[in-house]
């Protein structure tokens, strides 16, 4: 009977170790060939590994009117997280110059500090008036160390770009910074000279000919070296619709990239907006977490879910309650442009916080009660009266 139990002992342990790696939810592809779609059952599991019913409020917020905080990237350095994230210093879509790029410090992902810009504006060039950055080669896995890795001893950081002013003034244009120095401060990243992919080359696709935006760049050792998940938007030639969608392209040296044939690889085909890919890896499984925007089918304007793959082509969408919608004053409009970590068996979901005054800062989300936020946004900018 001992051995029996001993035995019963050894398979649990086996069976844990089989879907769970550093604390976090492992899943294996299926041997029967059935891994172009993922199973109701595991798309089930994901949602509850990655819920975060409590939300903790805004942790990066604009101390006035005149800025907007948006698209966070969080890793872990030395010991430390930081956060890349993005600010357009404008209180209207027209009235700012356009994007720069920030990093910001925490002990504990919950208080940070800002150290400085890390892309800022530039007095000419392609992309002298946006430069939203998001850092590239992070560690993939699910609770796993969320390092940034290098390629010729260098960081990198894709970005998109543009000479036009205002809230993400179009065309805008993928665009590669890199550097050498340390990651954890605050300094001026160097960049490409030239665009790697644009709106109006030759080898453009129709998903993307209106404009690029969001690139996240993940390393796959298995197949192509660099793989870039990015969204852009185009009208589809075969239904007229004009939407934002969600692509792909590889390169095996950070400057010549090669589009996926069968871009897009995911988006909807009613006019809405699909976008910003941030993906983790759950044993074999690839989990995308993207924000909608202006669905039909929501009660609310922007918010976060998830897609699943086993070979980052071919998604299931997952079709029960979003991971983050709006449900508070500070992101009663839109809460949206996910970044997910699982850190210490607590998972934290940042995204983008904007109210109905147009405030635009930073908030996270958490699997376990962590408290509420002190930090506010200011108070809003005065609205015109009407005249009669």
């Amino acid at each position: 009977m001992k051995r029996i139990f001993s035995m019963m002992a050894v398979a649990t342990i086996l069976l844990s170790s089989c879907c769970r790696h550093n604390d976090g939810l492992q899943i294996a592809k299926p041997q029967d060939g059935s891994d172009s779609i993922v199973s109701a059952e595991v798309m089930q599991q994901v949602y509850e590994e990655t819920k975060t019913p409590y939300k903790y409020g805004l942790v990066i917020a604009p101390t006035d009117n005149k800025h907007k905080m948006d698209c966070p990237t969080v890793f872990r350095e030395n010991g430390k997280w930081y956060m890349v994230y993005i600010v357009y210093n404008g209180r209207t879509g027209k009235d700012g110059r356009g994007y720069e790029t920030w990093i910001a410090e925490s002990e504990d992902l919950l208080h940070w500090e800002t150290l400085g810009r890390v892309l800022s504006f530039k007095d000419e060039g392609w992309d002298a008036n946006q430069r939203a950055g998001y850092p590239a080669l992070q560690d993939m896995d699910w609770a796993g160390s969320y390092k940034l890795g290098k390629f010729q001893g260098k960081h990198w950081m894709s970005y998109f770009g543009g000479i036009k002013t205002g809230y993400e003034g179009t065309p805008l244009h993928i665009g590669m910074a890199y550097t050498d120095k340390k990651i954890t401060e605050a300094h001026e990243w160097e960049s490409l000279e030239s665009p790697i992919m644009s709106t109006d080359e030759p080898e453009t696709q129709w998903f993307e000919t209106i404009t690029q935006y969001k690139s996240l760049l993940y390393e796959d050792k298995e197949n192509k070296r660099f793989m870039l998940f990015y969204n852009a938007a185009g009208i589809n030639p075969a239904n007229g619709v004009k939407a934002e969608r969600i692509g792909i392209a590889y390169s095996k040296d950070m400057v010549n990239w090669e589009r996926y044939p069968g871009n897009p690889v995911f988006g909807h085909e009613n006019g809405m907006i699909t976008g910003d890919a941030h993906i983790q890896k759950m044993g074999d499984l690839y989990v995308m977490f993207f924000f909608g925007a202006f669905w039909n089918n929501r009660p609310y304007d922007a918010f976060n879910t998830f897609a699943c793959s086993y070979d980052l082509i071919h998604w299931t969408e997952w079709q029960g309650q979003d991971l983050i919608y709006p449900t508070e004053a500070y992101d009663n409009w839109f809460a949206h442009k996910s970044f997910l970590v699982k850190y210490q068996g607590v998972v934290y979901h940042f995204y983008c916080a904007v109210n109905k005054d147009n405030q635009r800062g930073i908030a996270v989300a958490t699997s376990k009660d962590m408290g509420q936020s002190a930090l506010a946004f200011p108070a809003p900018h005065p609205k015109k009266k009407k005249t009669n």
